[in-house]
């Protein structure tokens, strides 16, 4: 096609080309809801496309500029986190192994929208032959630009409990937080920043006369990167183990999708919910940390892993900011299960957990707080002696294998009679289904699926009656709750009376709205929507799946 722009001028503007491809890509994209449309950014980039140049020079280094900015387009089009958090990330990046990095590349691109763009290829080259595309495509981008144009993008429902659940809170909790009326910037910048001002104020204490009551160990599960939607994306959600908790959280937020500050909001349980950015900087009181304070009522720390916990300084970041001053149990009479997406070895949880359990029943502490980390559900794993896949399938045999791991446990607990208390707190979702904003696996932001977590506790004992049905905590929760539910523990000790009642430990925990951080990033959940910001200040309403 070629466009005349006078009868006076022997220099000719030329048509988009195979750009058309692009641009009609976009539009179809976003048609389905999947990519955004800045017509601005796109119109001022396909006119610079259509500058007319003799030079084959200028041609060139026209083509040079153009590549790279219409790829910074089309992530400017799409959901995707900024492009500073990739750069923020490429330290942790470079430790993967290349066949995981090539394969999160290819999650970008299904073999579905290979074929759309192959179909959109033929048919621009069929159609240029008899229609003058390029308008077409002009026309198109100058529609999306008025208003009557804008077309709103197609919303899924997402059929999930962390979105259909109305804002809950127990009657009389005095610290709940108000939902703002309106959802413009200031009105949710100030709600966070109340929010914030709240939590800081909120401790839970323990009971010092726990120091001389019945004794009993504590055991904290905490898993890595497995949320509801991923146990009902695998169809595991009626496997056994969860009817085995005496208590269970429907909406506990985790309130990250990173390992490092996950662990650290647990093990500062005893207080409000931080500021991101705070993690990193000692806890505002000394009576935050949940381990140190069951170390003063004669509780003996133990830190068991299935891994090393040397990338990105994991185990070190348990000991210095979540203040657990004991050593790494010992990892040498394991063999391998998995290889992790780093290359260094995972036990199987199962050996790791019976091994702990032996030690524990031959040493004569009176009462131990353990906590047990576990990475066999990280994205990018591969089980060595089996199928060696990573993804989806890999990740539901994994999560398979887990269950049963933990089930079987129980089961060895239950058996042994001795006095314990379990609880199951995952640090953040793997993400497997993926969503407008990140694909399958990554967890740049917290979205909502990501920190709905599955946070249970189980009662152990000889002779132990419960006397009522399982209990679920319904309200919006998150770790101080969890604190809250140890403390009832301590003071209604139930190996003291040898019964206990699940609803009578839950009737004062606290309420926490949903407010989800990581670097750079920010969801909350306000008025039954989830809304998101990347720069600390402007909003948007998380887009649905």
């Amino acid at each position: 096609m070629t466009i005349t722009l006078s009868s006076h001028s022997s220099q000719q503007v030329k048509g988009l080309g195979w750009w058309n491809v692009y641009f009609i890509a976009k539009f179809a994209l976003y048609l389905q809801g999947t990519i955004d449309f800045h017509p601005l950014e796109n119109i001022a980039l396909a006119l610079f496309l259509l500058l007319p140049l003799r030079s084959r020079l200028l041609a060139a280094i026209k083509l040079v500029i153009a590549v790279p900015a219409a790829a910074w387009l089309l992530h400017y089009d799409s959901f995707l986190p900024p492009l500073e958090r990739l750069w923020a990330q490429m330290n942790q990046l470079m430790h993967f192994e290349w066949g995981y990095l090539f394969e999160l590349a290819g999650r970008f691109f299904s073999i579905q929208a290979l074929l759309g763009l192959f179909a959109v290829g033929i048919g621009y080259y069929l159609l240029n032959r008899f229609l003058r595309v390029s308008v077409l495509v002009m026309a198109a981008m100058l529609f999306f630009s008025l208003p009557s144009g804008q077309i709103a993008p197609v919303i899924a429902d997402q059929g999930t409990a962390e979105n259909t659940t109305p804002e809950t809170r127990p009657a009389g909790n005095a610290n709940a937080a108000k939902m703002p009326a309106e959802t413009d910037d200031a009105s949710l910048n100030q709600y966070v920043a109340e929010f914030f001002s709240r939590e800081s104020k909120r401790q839970v204490l323990l009971d010092d006369n726990a120091v001389n009551a019945a004794p009993f160990d504590l055991l904290f599960l905490s898993i890595c990167s497995v949320a509801w939607d991923d146990i009902q994306i695998a169809g595991l959600e009626d496997h056994p183990l969860f009817k085995e908790f005496d208590i269970l959280f429907d909406q506990f937020n985790a309130a990250t999708s990173y390992s490092g500050p996950a662990v650290i909001r647990l093990l500062r349980a005893s207080c409000g919910q931080e500021n991101h950015s705070q993690l990193f900087a000692g806890a505002p009181s000394e009576q935050c940390y949940l381990f140190e304070n069951l170390k003063q009522l004669g509780f003996e720390e133990n830190l068991v892993m299935n891994h090393d916990g040397i990338f990105d300084n994991f185990l070190e970041l348990i000991q210095t900011e979540g203040n657990v001053a004991a050593d790494l149990m010992p990892q040498t009479d394991f063999s391998p299960y998995q290889k992790s997406f780093d290359g260094a070895p995972i036990y199987r949880d199962k050996d790791v957990l019976n091994h702990w359990w032996q030690h524990r029943q031959q040493e004569g502490s009176d009462k131990v707080v353990a906590l047990y980390n576990t990475i066999s559900l990280h994205d990018g794993n591969r089980i060595i002696h089996g199928n060696q896949s990573t993804g989806l399938m890999s990740y539901k045999l994994r999560l398979n294998n887990l269950l049963d791991d933990l089930y079987a446990f129980f089961q060895s607990l239950e058996q042994s009679g001795r006095n314990i208390v379990v609880v199951l707190v995952p640090e953040h979702g793997a993400g497997m289904k993926g969503d407008r904003m990140q694909i399958t696996g990554m967890r740049e932001i917290p979205s909502p699926s990501i920190v709905h977590t599955p946070v249970g506790l189980r009662i152990f004992g000889k002779n132990i009656v419960r006397t009522g049905e399982t209990a679920r905590v319904t309200s919006p929760s998150s770790y101080l709750a969890l604190s809250q539910l140890i403390a009832n523990i301590l003071e209604q000790n139930p190996y003291l009376s040898g019964s206990f009642d699940p609803a009578s430990l839950i009737g004062n925990l606290p309420a926490t709205p949903v407010v989800a951080q990581n670097e750079g990033s920010t969801v909350i959940r306000v008025q039954g929507k989830n809304y998101i910001t990347l720069d600390g200040s402007n909003w948007s309403e998380y887009p649905a799946k």
